[in-house]
């Protein structure tokens, strides 16, 4: 099941022609996936508190489709959903709409893998596999 985050877009969020910037869709995604899996860590930020432990989640592969134009000052809703996990892996889908409006403002998947300190893949915390059967998305 998703898991909506509220998202307000901010003047820096935006080009000179006052759009927002299309790369900030994919900080908002990472915005999205700390506060999906925040409860993994206990309310501290999920992303700090494994790199301090040694571990990172870099995004490896990335899509996205946009469909409206939002402004700084906007707000929406990401819907942030985990549609695929495996030992090191994951993938979540975005969905980005204006509430408003219910206008589908863009949307994608971004894939991750759980590396170490020297880039090798290792096993998602259990607490992450924990939070996404938690919140109902895929079955590992």
């Amino acid at each position: 099941m998703s898991h909506t985050t509220p998202i307000t877009v901010d003047w820096g969020d935006t080009d000179a022609g006052g759009l927002i910037y299309y790369p900030r869709f994919f900080h908002f995604v990472i915005v999205g996936l700390n506060d999906y899996f925040s409860p993994a860590t206990d309310g501290e930020h999920p992303m700090e508190a494994y790199r301090k432990e040694g571990y990172l989640l870099p995004a490896v592969e990335a899509s996205a489709s946009f469909h409206a134009p939002l402004r700084a000052g906007d707000t929406a809703l990401l819907e942030t959903t985990v549609v695929d996990s495996g030992t090191a892996s994951l993938t979540v889908s975005f969905d980005i709409s204006r509430p408003s409006t219910d206008e589908h403002v863009a949307g994608g998947e971004v894939s991750f893998v759980f590396v170490d300190e020297t880039f090798e893949a290792t096993p998602l915390p259990d607490e992450i596999h924990a939070c996404i059967h938690e919140r109902g998305d895929v079955i590992d």
